[in-house]
């Protein structure tokens, strides 16, 4: 039974951020396709990396995160440009959990990898969920809002870890 549900937004002061980034990206092109057409020196490190960029741009930009919270899961879908994935993490595995990741400290723990789920469009903060995954510790951080914290503390209040 789903118990609350959430989608990831974009603020509007993020897409301004966003559209600048694209504009550099698609500067870096027009430099890059100048030099090639007018010099007759074609780059293709420079080529890569306009294209690395641009892929990592949609990446990071163009995908939206859907937050499921049941009773026994959390559910993260990704969706965007006809791609859709989704990761479940199961809540009785969860370690902790907290309001706000904080690197410095999580660092210093034996959390052998992260999963990135967000948006960096989404103007919440990070949050940070720990749980076992095959016996060692795994972590994703995702963009979650303070509502959503809310119901997730209610189903776990003893493994909250409050970092504001």
């Amino acid at each position: 039974m789903e118990l609350y549900r959430e989608e990831s937004s974009v603020s509007s002061e993020r897409k301004i951020y966003m559209i600048g980034a694209l504009a550099l990206i698609g500067a870096s092109f027009l430099y890059e396709g100048h030099n090639t057409y007018f010099l007759g020196k074609p780059n293709l490190l420079g080529w890569g990396y306009s294209i690395l960029f641009l892929i990592m741009w949609f990446w990071r930009c163009w995908f939206r995160y859907t937050y499921i919270l049941t009773e026994n899961e959390f559910i993260i879908i990704s969706h965007g440009l006809g791609i859709k994935r989704t990761y479940v993490v199961n809540l009785n595995d969860t370690e902790s959990f907290t309001n706000n990741y904080v690197r410095s400290f999580f660092k210093k723990t034996k959390i052998g990898h992260y999963i990135h789920r967000y948006s960096s469009m989404d103007p919440n903060p990070q949050r940070l969920l720990v749980f076992r995954e095959k016996k060692h510790l795994a972590a994703v951080i995702f963009k979650g809002s303070d509502k959503f914290m809310r119901e997730l503390k209610k189903l776990m209040p003893e493994k909250f870890l409050n970092f504001s």
